[in-house]
């Protein structure tokens, strides 16, 4: 069973779609291990999801070292809590993460990131990586109906720069996010559950 990683624009129901993911799944049996970004590699993994920030490109870049610094940090916590704990929790159940290093590449502002991103595309190549990357994709004027966090110009992006993403990766599938919540569970739901 997998490990499976939610993209998308803020706006584009992550988190209620990761909830409902995760409801069905545990009513079916399975066992769920949610994350938000980056795991807790030092505490148990808990079902629960941190807030994400609500100005999300508000604070300045770090400086160039301080960046890569953080950059290792991130690898460290992936990898030691792949060895842990996640990669035993995505062979019993599913692990669901809201957002994974790969988003660092997207929105590197998001995360003060003040390095070389060919440093960060390295990086997140080196890391455990998801079977599944689901990108929740939903039209600017959809995702700031729901969300104010950030400009359209940023969204626009942000959309542009997932979709490149996951150009040509078999593990990405692209979810109309636009469509009521129920609709893109089900939908999510049966990518979820095809086989491999």
């Amino acid at each position: 069973m997998p490990f499976i990683a939610f993209l998308g624009c803020d706006g584009s129901g992550k988190s209620a779609v990761i909830q409902g993911i995760a409801a069905r799944l545990t009513a079916e049996g399975h066992k769920v291990t949610l994350g938000h970004w980056r795991p807790k590699p030092f505490a148990a993994a808990t079902g629960s999801q941190p807030n994400s920030a609500d100005d999300p490109h508000g604070q300045s870049p770090r400086g160039l070292l301080t960046s890569i610094l953080k950059l290792g940090w991130l690898c460290f916590n992936w990898w030691v809590a792949w060895l842990l704990y996640l990669r035993r929790d995505s062979r019993k159940g599913f692990v669901l993460f809201d957002r994974f290093h790969g988003d660092l590449l997207v929105d590197p502002k998001r995360y003060r990131y003040g390095g070389p991103l060919w440093l960060a595309r390295l990086a997140s190549r080196w890391m455990p990586q998801p079977e599944q990357v689901i990108f929740l994709d939903a039209p600017p004027e959809v995702l700031l109906s729901r969300k104010q966090e950030v400009s359209a110009e940023s969204l626009n992006r942000s959309r542009a720069a997932y979709r490149k993403l996951a150009h040509n990766k078999h593990q990405f599938r692209i979810v109309d996010a636009s469509q009521s919540l129920e609709a893109v569970i089900a939908t999510v739901s049966a990518e979820i559950h095809q086989p491999a």
